[in-house]
């Protein structure tokens, strides 16, 4: 009987033992929130290591945590965990919808959701006005099983307010910092987009982009960011700049990541008529073209003529990765100058923006007539100008108004005969003197660029080609630290490779963005962020 029983007991502990043993497995394999993936949130999903609600209080937890400090999280959803527990049900009866199934996102807060949520462009101005129902490509993300989590703070009207603004800032949410520098500078104008998605407050976000709002803060905290052709995803219901170039794009860690966030988000909308040019009677899978790294055949040109001006470190760095892109087979195509290079550069701002201010008077006007609410009575930049004098939360003039004024010189309005003589010049400097014409003329596929070199970033955006940046380097140890007037630390430790394709050559572009990700493993290999929240998966349960 003595025996029996010890046998029993022992039998008993062992169970035990290896149960905890499984369980200390389950939880060891459970990924860290700063560097998730989406096929790592789908097994873990599907394996029952945590549920979408579990997910979701995470992310929570850790906006709270830090939010106070980095300002990147202008709203919570307060509907995000009752979509997070349906989700948990539907995946018990029917299984994931897909990749994005119960995964939590911002969205930047120029674009409009359909929830309890504003959409304010970061301006009291906008409290309580939104149109009816929401953006278009929110809605293809909803329908893929994303939780929308909340509201990302930006820069003020998407960065159009100010001639000598700071990135980040609005009336609303405060002064968003770099993830990785303390007081950093988080570029702009998607910034707390950028620095949630930096520091794993949620799995990934929606920026904007009129000329580089999703790139420019990508780089700055080691991010990829994906703008893709202007009309492969709907650009509807987002407060606009230029609704002719204003685009919708995710910014993750992962191109990998990012190509699947396309594929939900791609494809015509009933609302914005630039997604009836799509040339696809099917979309692609765009995430294939991460399945290998192989870039034979594949034309990369360099346009060394407009990197004057870029860091040491960062053509070091940029040398390296062409190196690398040449080892995976891709032809180099060494000196492809734009010939608008110096023409470009030599233009003012009032000019090089002149087409967009021009637009922004007339797009912003028609979105205040769309507005359900108006609790300011808001029809023009002009009225706009006046509230944002009259308001002291906007801080006037300590933070000036000049890109709002631009719009009230004379002629500048789309009808204008100035407007058509400017758009003909810039459709030749960007096109057959510009990145086009180069793109043409030496058949490339990609071109290249350091960092976020002005002339082809701001080309590439003008004509709605499709932009992909991807984390290239560090600044070492010991850089000079520099500070911008708002006393923010201007040069961060994090720097890119830009990618630029033509018009919906995404699968090409992907490609190449995905195998230089793989060669270099930059951001894996990097620091991490100089305050990185505790909350984990492992404390969720």
């Amino acid at each position: 009987m003595y025996l029996m029983n010890a046998r029993l007991v022992y039998l008993i502990a062992l169970y035990f033992i290896l149960v905890l043993v499984s369980a200390g497995r389950k939880m060891d394999a459970v990924p860290s929130l700063l560097n998730i993936t989406l096929d790592q949130v789908a097994s873990g999903l599907d394996e029952r290591q945590f549920t979408v609600v579990d997910l979701t209080n995470a992310y929570l937890a850790r906006i709270k945590e830090v939010n106070e400090e980095f300002h990147a999280v202008l709203e919570i959803n307060q509907d995000a965990v009752s979509m997070a527990k349906a989700l948990d049900e539907e995946l018990k009866s029917h299984g994931r919808r897909g990749p994005l199934h119960g995964v939590p996102i911002l969205v930047k807060d120029n674009i409009v959701t359909d929830d309890e949520m504003e959409a304010t462009a970061g301006s009291p101005a906008l409290l309580g006005a939104k149109p009816s129902g929401e953006c278009s490509t929110v809605a293809r993300l909803r329908r893929a099983g994303a939780v929308i989590l909340g509201k990302a703070n930006l820069s003020e009207w998407a960065n159009f307010r100010s001639v000598n603004g700071s990135s980040g800032w609005t009336p609303r949410g405060g002064q968003v910092v770099g993830a990785y520098v303390p007081e950093s500078d988080p570029s702009g104008s998607s910034s707390g987009s950028a620095v949630a998605t930096a520091l794993g407050l949620c799995f990934a976000a929606l920026g904007t982009e009129t000329s580089g709002s999703i790139i420019s803060p990508a780089q700055v905290n080691n991010l990829v960011g994906f703008k893709p052709t202007r009309g492969l995803i709907g650009g509807d219901r987002v407060i606009p700049v230029s609704m002719r170039q204003d685009t919708v794009g995710p910014m993750t860690r992962t191109v990998k990541d990012a190509a699947l966030f396309l594929n939900a988000m791609a494809g015509k909308s009933d609302d914005d008529p630039h997604t009836h040019n799509i040339p696809f009677d099917t979309l692609p899978d765009f995430a294939k073209a991460c399945d290998d790294t192989d870039l034979t055949g594949v034309s990369i040109g360099l346009p060394r003529n407009t990197f004057s001006g870029t860091a040491k470190p960062v053509m070091t760095a940029f040398e390296s990765a062409i190196d690398a892109l040449r080892g995976l087979g891709a032809k180099i195509e060494n000196e492809t100058d734009i010939p608008s290079a110096d023409e470009q550069k030599k233009l003012p701002e009032s000019e090089s923006f002149f087409v967009i201010t021009a637009e922004f008077k007339s797009d912003l006007a028609s979105y205040f007539k769309t507005l359900q609410k108006n609790p300011h009575k808001l029809s023009s930049v002009a009225d706009l100008i006046e509230y944002t004098k009259t308001t002291p939360e906007e801080e006037y003039p300590k933070r000036d108004i000049g890109r709002f004024l631009r719009t009230q010189d004379e002629g500048t309005d789309v009808t204008s005969g100035k407007f058509k003589e400017v758009k003909v010049r810039e459709e030749r400097m960007y096109g057959k003197d510009g990145i086009l014409g180069v793109m043409d003329k030496y058949k490339l596929d990609v071109v290249a660029v350091p960092a976020n070199a002005a002339v082809p970033v701001g080309s590439a955006a003008a004509l709605g080609l499709p932009i992909i940046t991807v984390p290239l380097g560090f600044y070492p140890e010991g850089t000079e630290v520099q500070k911008n007037k708002w006393d923010l630390v201007q040069r961060a430790p994090g720097f890119c490779m830009t990618f630029i394709g033509k018009q919906y050559s995404e699968e090409v572009l992907l490609k190449v963005a995905h195998a230089f990700e793989q060669a270099s493993s930059v951001r894996k290999n990097g620091p991490l962020p100089y305050r990185v929240p505790k909350t984990e998966l492992a404390h969720a349960k």
